[in-house]
């Protein structure tokens, strides 16, 4: 009797088994169910859980559209700027435009586009003027060496530097004019008088290299009083493929070297043998002048560098030029506000300051907690303070960068490290010299 009173309890048991098995396989969750329990239900702790996180994921969700929201469409001034630096800043390259027109509707880029269009139309209108002549120093009859020098390198602080002097026994005017070193480190506790750190000073070659930094950015800048100095250089296979930095610097038996022109860069794999625009070595143009969007750049033989409108350059009359864009100062005057269109980027640009100065920076970018990059604006007001009467940007992004004694100071962006395939580069010719004063290993 026993055995026939349980087999109904078996049965029941297989009968909710089969029930379970039945089912198609959906389990049903019923948050607001306290009773639910066992293999199939959740207990009311577990329910508890997953309602905060269903709640926490609802949030942050919300969040971030709001954000996205207030990000793209808000009046607010200082969100209005950097979303704009962002939109010109991915269509500033030539492979991640998608940046912006994949989350930014395209009546905003557009009306972001529009402006940076009519502020590229003005820079049809600047062409240097040079009305004020470069400044001839009156000799003295008697002179004072170390005054006439500070005159000559008015960027460098005279205490730090007088200090270092005096820490070298640098007393003479021998001495002075034989006077090289160079300290990458930027630790010799020499500075210029605009705050910056000179890392090297070799006055064999009147050339200064700076470190520069800006709120975002870090940058090396070569300062070189003698403009006759200032060559192009072109790539040995210029048509089929470019050169990186090393390539120029060694082979023109370069002091400094610096990239300079733009060029066809099909899907970003560019060899760089096809430049854009001319390239113009002792009145002879390599390349084909552009009339449509770049502006020539270049130095006469009067050593003096002019930004120009193309359909005006007579290419014989310039030691050397190139193109690109856009103008940063002409004539004193900063032609640039703002990102100019082109974002925050790596930067490379060149001037003159009315003395004859000749002044290279590089501004290194892309990279976090490093450098990111700056904008025209910034790059144009960084040249102004060392004293730029003329001023242009040349290529940047993944082709800026700078090769000083022998090896890259600046931090390429590119995928390799060591920069570019480059058609062109601009670079100090070496003086020869047979003695340095003193010297501080890079």
């Amino acid at each position: 009797m026993e055995r026939k009173d349980k087999r109904p309890e078996n049965n029941n048991s297989n009968a909710r088994n089969r029930d379970n098995k039945s089912d198609s396989g959906l389990k049903i969750i019923d948050l607001d169910n306290e009773s639910l329990e066992g293999p199939e239900g959740r207990s009311p702790k577990e329910k508890k859980h997953l309602k905060k996180r269903y709640i926490v994921l609802l949030t942050v969700v919300g969040l971030m559209i709001a954000s996205y929201l207030v990000f793209v469409f808000a009046p607010i001034p200082f969100v209005r700027k950097w979303r704009d630096i962002y939109i010109e800043t991915a269509m500033s390259t030539n492979s991640h435009k998608w940046l912006a027109t994949a989350f930014i509707p395209g009546f905003i880029v557009d009306e972001v586009m529009d402006r940076v269009r009519a502020e590229q139309a003005r820079q049809k209108e600047l062409e240097s003027k040079w009305d004020e002549e470069i400044a001839e120093v009156e000799e003295e009859e008697e002179v004072d060496v170390f005054k006439a020098f500070f005159e000559k390198y008015w960027e460098l602080d005279s205490p730090s530097f007088r200090s270092y002097l005096d820490q070298h026994s640098i007393d003479t005017e021998e001495k002075l004019n034989n006077l090289y070193f160079t300290d990458l480190s930027g630790d010799l506790g020499v500075m210029t008088s605009k705050g910056d750190a000179v890392l090297s000073c070799n006055i064999p070659n009147s050339t200064l290299l700076l470190e520069v930094k800006g709120a975002d950015y870090v940058g090396k800048m070569a300062v070189v009083k003698d403009p006759s100095l200032v060559c192009q250089g072109k790539s040995s296979y210029l048509g089929s493929r470019g050169q990186i930095i090393d390539d120029f610097g060694n082979n023109y038996d370069a002091l400094l070297a610096i990239n300079a022109s733009g060029f066809k860069d099909v899907d970003g794999h560019g060899s760089g043998g096809q430049i854009n625009g001319s390239l113009v070595i002792d009145g002879e143009d390599y390349g084909t002048i552009d009339t449509a969007k770049l502006k020539f750049y270049g130095m006469k033989f009067d050593n003096k560098f002019y930004i120009a409108n193309p359909w005006n350059v007579d290419v014989s009359e310039y030691r050397w030029g190139m193109q690109f864009f856009p103008a940063l100062v002409v004539d004193g005057e900063c032609v640039v506000a703002g990102t100019y269109g082109m974002g925050i980027q790596p930067r490379t640009t060149v001037g003159q300051a009315q003395d004859g100065t000749f002044i290279m920076l590089i501004v290194d970018g892309r990279q976090v907690g490093y450098s990111l990059g700056c904008t025209m604006e910034e790059c144009a007001n960084q040249m102004i303070k060392y004293g730029v009467y003329q001023a242009a940007n040349f290529d940047g992004g993944s082709s800026s960068i700078m090769w000083f004694e022998g090896a890259q100071i600046t931090r390429s962006s590119s995928p390799s490290g060591f920069g570019r395939y480059l058609p062109n580069a601009i670079y100090i010719k070496k003086v020869t010299t047979s003695s340095a004063v003193s010297t501080s290993t890079p």
